[in-house]
């Protein structure tokens, strides 16, 4: 009995090509049939709906990732169209055995624009993830942890705290299932200079051992600061997935929009990587995205909508989007133009184009 069916695009798991699709689910099986121009679909794979070890919902509902234990069984399909996506999985999830876990928004993949689209390096969450601690630690009023002047072999040391009792609020506080992470992530801490042996020596010690936050040093600088808070300002606002023109033939990319830009990337839908298939061979590995152009939202000089297409000019350039829906158009636009406005204390034009 069919259940539901899906046109869209799916990419293999080490397989290159990202091939047009229609996904169809029956009570008891899931049937890839790959689609040709005039002709009828074609099954390329097929398998048990029992057997389906994991659904992953991607950013925005633009895609989701099948995977199966059997070797190559998975399948990112590219859907670009959130309520489809949406209105298709409402359907599918009904129809999946309780053994399958359903995750939504892959955290690697949050991690990976962060670090490849936004350049924010892996230092920057060590240093956000510190001054959330350091607040915990200075605020609290629970008495088993707690920022303040120390004594030690007859000397005061002001503004710090014992490395166990770090330890002890990143167990109650953070999200660490054993003492051994809670030490290993103060450690890290350590390493970057969010905080230090209060003389200086390099390996963290979940015992009475006195360290202080930089941020509480005497002459700690406020540049650090405001880079580490430029680089906490870079969230990923919205993910998209639509076609850019230039030189007329159509580009599928991923579009991403921060507090302050607008990035256009190519992205390898390969990634993130499966849990139960074997790592890419050296040929198939590369980045899971690559920018292609990045757009100062402070620059941009106009919008000009018209259908299903979304056209952003810049001071120095023009760019041409198409999408597969209005609404994704609109989504886009509409952010932007309010991202402008709070920027500038004044509308953006926005031009409707017949």
């Amino acid at each position: 009995v069919l259940s539901c069916y899906l046109f869209a695009l799916y990419a293999k798991y080490f397989r290159m090509r990202v091939i047009d699709c229609v996904l169809v689910v029956s009570n008891y099986m899931v049937y890839m049939c790959k689609l040709r121009p005039n002709d009828k679909p074609s099954l390329k794979s097929r398998h048990r709906l029992s057997q389906l070890k994991y659904l992953d919902i991607g950013l925005n509902y633009q895609h989701f990732r099948l995977e199966w234990e059997s070797k190559e069984a998975a399948y990112k399909i590219l859907v670009y169209d959130k309520e489809k996506c949406s209105k298709f999985m409402e359907s599918f999830t009904l129809a999946l055995p309780q053994t399958t876990q359903v995750t939504k928004v892959s955290d690697s993949t949050i991690s990976d624009i962060q670090e490849l689209v936004f350049g924010i390096d892996k230092t920057f969450e060590l240093f956000a993830k510190g001054k959330m601690y350091r607040q915990i630690m200075k605020n609290s009023t629970d008495s088993r942890w707690g920022v303040k002047d120390r004594m030690l072999m007859f000397r005061t040391y002001e503004n710090c705290f014992p490395g166990t009792e770090l330890v002890d609020m990143l167990l109650e506080e953070g999200d660490y299932k054993s003492r051994a992470e809670a030490v290993e992530m103060s450690h890290q801490l350590l390493v970057v200079d969010v905080l230090h042996h209060v003389k200086l020596e390099e390996q963290f010690r979940d015992d009475g051992t006195l360290y202080r936050f930089s941020a509480d040093e005497p002459g700690y600088s406020a540049k650090q600061e405001y880079k580490i808070q430029e680089n906490l300002n870079k969230d990923v606002l919205l993910y998209q997935l639509c076609y850019l023109t230039e030189k007329i033939k159509p580009t599928p990319i991923s579009l991403i929009i921060s507090n302050v830009k607008v990035f256009l990337t190519s992205e390898y839908h390969q990634w993130p990587l499966p849990r139960l298939q074997p790592p890419l061979p050296l040929h198939l590995r590369g980045q899971h995205f690559q920018v292609l152009h990045e757009i100062d939202i402070s620059q941009v000089t106009m919008l000009i909508k018209s259908d299903k297409a979304l056209t952003i000019s810049s001071d120095s350039k023009c760019f041409d989007l198409t999408f597969a829906t209005d609404s994704a158009q609109n989504e886009v636009a509409d952010l932007i133009a309010r991202l402008w406005e709070e920027t500038f204390g004044f509308p953006l034009d926005v031009c409707q184009q017949l």
